[in-house]
């Protein structure tokens, strides 16, 4: 029988527990969010310990770009894994048309994440966190002062827990909290690709825009291959993998030497949902902090992560009773970041072809973009700049996310 919320399944009386080991944070998860939260809680002196059920290094399905905003905000020098400083986007409109757009700043670094997880959990460990890989968590017991993670046989204890281990992870099962209002849906592969062709896409990546429902198609340049990728609606996930392989024709890319294929799930928060519980919170993708616009989830993975610890320390140093400052704070920093990418999002997927066409022509709103990809402006610096005219920008956004919530829910199972 599954444990209910904040409890744990009771092991069975043939299992055997070889030790307690006591920390003031736990944290569930090595990705960004994960590895940044614990760096930062360890860097200010507490005794931390970092699990994920995977072996490092390891790879996860995520397209590999950093933006230079995400950059910026990860609190450490990313150069170490950086396979491609992108300085470019070639742009297509629903696989028809398309033209390039520069800039003369860097836009955004590409990596793979075997490389920048296993280089973050590297840097946690150098910041004095105890990292163990290969250890999955069968359980968690939460109340209102401790946490607990039964693994491998053993107990963890401690003060604080961090949830960092993705939509579906455990640590939000067992808090009960489910921060996703809603999930888009990705589909990618890897494509091998020589020097010539490596050559081409030296400083540019390619995003396929007003195709796809919610989404995009892209192609991002690693050091030796090409990530190719789809993604949009949760409702148009069965398509994906037929969206891939026209988008693969139409860069002229031969379908049959794709490697890698995966899925996988964006997951995007409900405002004000809570990511709160006793002695334990969630971040990054764990708390559905996903930019609605790009599907770009690290920014928010190291912004959560960043503030999460520095509120778990004014918690453990007794400033604090409990970890609701996080969430106040959290939604401080991003509430009105999310909320204005969706509705900027909304609107633009309603004139799509229009909105690749304002790219192209008008030099003020490729800037805006760049300005926002680099961290120079934010989302709600957007509509300002419209004047009086943003509030008839904001109530056309929100009559768009009312009816493609209306849309979803014709389209969910009875």
């Amino acid at each position: 029988m599954a444990a209910s919320p904040g409890t744990f399944e009771t092991p069975s009386a043939d299992t055997i527990f070889w030790m307690t080991t006591k920390y003031d944070a736990i944290v569930v998860g090595a990705g960004p969010a994960g590895t940044t939260a614990a760096r930062e809680l360890a860097s200010a002196g507490a005794k931390v310990l970092l699990l994920d059920r995977a072996k490092f290094p390891r790879d996860k399905p995520c397209g590999g770009g950093i933006t230079f905003r995400a950059d910026e905000a990860s609190g450490i020098d990313l150069a170490p894994v950086t396979e491609r400083e992108i300085y470019g986007v070639r742009v297509s409109i629903d696989m028809g048309r398309r033209f390039d757009r520069t800039s003369d700043k860097l836009l955004a670094r590409m990596t793979q994440r075997s490389r920048l997880d296993e280089y973050l959990a590297e840097q946690a460990v150098c910041a004095g966190v105890e990292f163990r890989d290969s250890v999955a968590v069968r359980s968690l017991e939460v109340d209102s002062t401790t946490v607990r993670a039964y693994a491998n046989g053993d107990v963890y204890e401690a003060r604080v827990l961090v949830g960092a281990d993705g939509v579906n992870g455990q640590a939000s099962r067992t808090l009960g909290l489910e921060p996703a209002s809603e999930c888009a849906v990705a589909f990618e592969a890897n494509y091998p690709a020589d020097d010539a062709m490596m050559e081409r896409w030296k400083q540019f990546i390619a995003l396929d825009l007003a195709g796809i429902p919610g989404g995009y198609g892209w192609v991002f340049p690693r050091t030796d291959h090409l990530n190719i990728g789809v993604g949009g609606w949760k409702y148009v996930g069965p398509t994906l993998r037929a969206r891939l392989s026209k988008l693969c024709r139409y860069y002229g890319f031969d379908e049959s030497h794709l490697f890698g294929h995966r899925g996988y799930q964006l997951p995007l928060r409900r405002d004000d949902a809570p990511i709160v519980r006793g002695p334990a919170m969630l971040i990054g993708d764990a708390a559905a902090l996903v930019d609605p616009l790009s599907g770009e989830g690290i920014w928010a993975a190291f912004v959560s992560a960043r503030i999460g610890a520095r509120e778990a320390l004014r918690y453990l140093g007794g400033e604090t009773s409990d970890l609701t400052g996080y969430q106040r704070a959290l939604d401080g920093e991003m509430r009105a970041e999310i909320l204005a990418s969706r509705r900027l999002h909304a609107v633009l997927q309603r004139l799509p072809a229009f909105s690749v066409l304002m790219l192209k022509y008008n030099g003020a709103f490729w800037r805006y973009m760049t300005e926002i990809i680099r961290g120079e402006i934010t989302y709600p610096d957007l509509p300002q700049k419209l004047g009086p005219l943003r509030h008839l920008l904001y109530g056309w956004g929100d009559l768009e996310i009312a009816l493609h919530r209306r849309k979803l829910a014709r389209l969910a199972p009875a």
